[in-house]
């Protein structure tokens, strides 16, 4: 049976307090949750995000292995919290920049409207305006000094 208007605003409003928790778990990736499409399920919206956010985490946590799309509508309460909370703290590990590449810029904004730059990376810009260091194998000094 089709919804009625009502019924098809009040589940996109529904949606819309899914993608503002969304959005919060993205904003440090700088990736924002797609909008509910009117006349998807909930559910259907929730796996969809949640797959997306599963992909941001690292490959050895525990969570990446969870099957979204078998899960039914109970499990998905359980696991959402834990996956977007996984997905915020994945966001500020340097391990999840590889070695070679740039620095990741993560923007946060505070309760003030003050955005904050940080950058994410495992080795720091500095490290490219040093000196190289050399490697000393040996001293030469005068042998016969030492003995008199």
């Amino acid at each position: 049976m089709p919804m009625d208007r009502d019924q098809l605003l009040r589940q996109q409003a529904s949606g819309r307090v899914y993608q503002e928790q969304f959005d919060n778990a993205f904003q440090p990736w700088g990736v924002r949750a797609g909008a509910p499409v009117l006349g998807e399920s909930i559910d259907s919206y929730r796996q969809k995000e949640l797959i997306k956010a599963k992909r941001l985490l690292p490959d050895d946590h525990q969570l990446r292995q969870v099957q979204i799309r078998k899960l039914p509508s109970d499990a998905l309460d359980v696991f959402q919290p834990q996956i977007l909370k996984a997905c915020r703290e994945a966001a500020y590990r340097a391990d999840t920049v590889p070695v070679d590449a740039p620095l990741r810029r993560v923007e946060e904004v505070d309760a003030n409207g003050l955005k904050i730059v940080k950058w994410i990376g495992q080795r720091s810009f500095v490290h490219d305006f040093t000196r190289p260091g050399r490697r000393v194998i040996s001293f030469l000094f005068d042998r016969t000094a030492l003995r008199s």
